[in-house]
């Protein structure tokens, strides 16, 4: 820096064992696949026009019939539910439906575990409701 010369914009010598300690460091992550797995839980929001998989082109018959197995299989794993997904449930809004049979069995002419509400404030204005109409009051 003494001799008065602009270094500005000349590059270091490149240490090429630097360089292959950093493009390994960063090519260690990633993995390259040959097989498309698709995501079946997963919902696209919107088709991409530049992707392969959504362009429209004459298809073979076997590229239909794979198509159609595809569609299939995301159809299926849609309709499961998160019973078919989890052994046990997964957050705490699960666990209220995911139970089915009680822990106590109930028996209707036990006091303590069966006491229905005969009628509410709420169930009285649903009747003057639907007797209000015309086509209810009819049929009563």
């Amino acid at each position: 820096m003494g001799d008065g010369k602009c270094t500005f914009g000349t590059r270091m010598p490149i240490d090429i064992h630097m360089l292959n300690e950093i493009i390994y460091r960063e090519m260690k992550h990633f993995r390259n696949y040959k097989i498309y797995r698709p995501n079946f839980g997963s919902i696209p929001v919107t088709g991409k026009f530049y992707a392969a998989h959504d362009m429209v082109m004459s298809e073979s018959p076997e590229e239909t019939a794979k198509v159609a197995a595809y569609h299939q299989n995301v159809a299926q794993t849609r309709a499961k539910g998160p019973r078919s997904k989890y052994p046990a449930p997964a957050t705490e809004n699960q666990s209220y439906g995911w139970f089915l049979t009680p822990l106590v069995p109930m028996d209707r002419n036990d006091p303590r575990f069966y006491f229905p509400q005969k009628e509410s404030i709420h169930t009285k204005i649903e009747v003057v409701i639907l007797m209000s109409n015309p086509k209810n009051r009819q049929q009563h």
